[in-house]
């Protein structure tokens, strides 16, 4: 299956699935606003989400996302739709002073992975387990501040996962 169909399924299995209640025994689904998918090869990140409730965006970076696996490429999209279900923006945590910031930035990281890690966890676990292994071995380094380590994130994948 070539890489854009398999984020494309992946990416409406994340918005699909963050849609839904998680304690309900029926599901309902509210339709989501299409999400653009654009390629840039300047981005310094793999990919990044913008949210906006009529036109939200990923950007990618295409030659960063080449150099990894399949599965991992499908963990870090799952990750940018998990932002967009999750309605995140950055404009809270910046009016908020830098240590404050940071940690609120972190948080809407983990909540992303963690919605990821959920909805991959159900069909696609090659991904999940893919990010696992990649955040382990990144250890205590992060990507900047706004980041979690890669042990924390790590962690917290493995904890969201389903059983």
């Amino acid at each position: 299956m070539p890489r854009w169909l398999r984020w494309a399924a992946v990416g409406l299995a994340t918005l699909v699935g963050a849609s839904r209640p998680a304690p309900a025994n029926v599901a309902v689904v509210t339709p989501q606003p299409v999400v653009k998918e654009i390629p840039d090869a300047s981005l310094r990140d793999v990919a990044v989400a913008v949210y906006d409730s009529l036109r939200p965006v990923i950007y990618y970076n295409p030659e960063l996302m080449r150099r990894f696996s399949p599965a991992l490429d499908s963990f870090f999209m799952a990750h940018e739709y998990a932002h967009i279900a999750l309605h995140h923006t950055r404009a809270s945590a910046l009016r908020a002073g830098p240590g404050i910031r940071d940690h609120l930035l972190q948080a809407k990281e983990l909540e992303a992975d963690c919605l990821a890690a959920r909805r991959l966890g159900e069909t696609h676990r090659d991904a999940t387990l893919a990010a696992v292994r990649f955040f382990s071995r990144m250890g205590d380094a992060r990507f900047d501040m706004e980041h979690p380590t890669g042990s924390e994130r790590a962690r917290n994948i493995l904890s969201c996962m389903p059983k």
